[in-house]
């Protein structure tokens, strides 16, 4: 599956959420809510993989970013579980109400999609999603950079 497939993918997903489940941010939910319903729209488009939520596993051992020297749970991956081929796409996302500081998403995107790396997830996403869909900011990642 080519990349602009998987972002077309992504993008109609997170649409599904704007268009039947905008009450989430208007209700200010946690992040985990709205990573959890935007990871069952991702489920109905990428069914030949796993849709995971928070999943912290790598391989039998826990997923790390060394240059944030601490180990992480992503907030969602498409991914074939066990093994680091299929890791297809790697999100983390925020909300409108949530001001916590950003960058360190951004690191480990860029680390989780670099190629020559361990695990090499083929597009990265970054989504800020805001109770206005126009103020929505979505940021993908090829190889550790971002990409149009």
């Amino acid at each position: 599956m080519g990349l602009s497939r998987i972002k077309e993918k992504v993008k109609d997903a997170i649409e599904n959420i704007y268009n039947n489940d905008s009450d989430l941010f208007d209700r200010e939910n946690y992040e985990v809510t709205i990573s959890c319903k935007l990871a069952q729209y991702l489920h109905d488009k990428f069914s030949d993989f796993s849709v995971d939520c928070e999943y912290n596993k790598h391989i039998n051992g826990e997923k790390r970013v060394e240059e944030l020297g601490k180990n992480i749970r992503p907030d969602i991956v498409i991914h074939n579980r066990g093994t680091d081929e299929g890791n297809i796409v790697y999100i983390e996302i925020k909300t409108d109400h949530n001001s916590d500081f950003r960058e360190d998403d951004i690191t480990k995107i860029k680390f989780m999609t670099k190629q020559n790396g361990e695990y090499r997830y083929k597009l990265g996403a970054f989504i800020d999603f805001n109770r206005n869909k126009e103020n929505l900011i979505i940021k993908f990642f090829e190889n550790g950079e971002v990409i149009e």
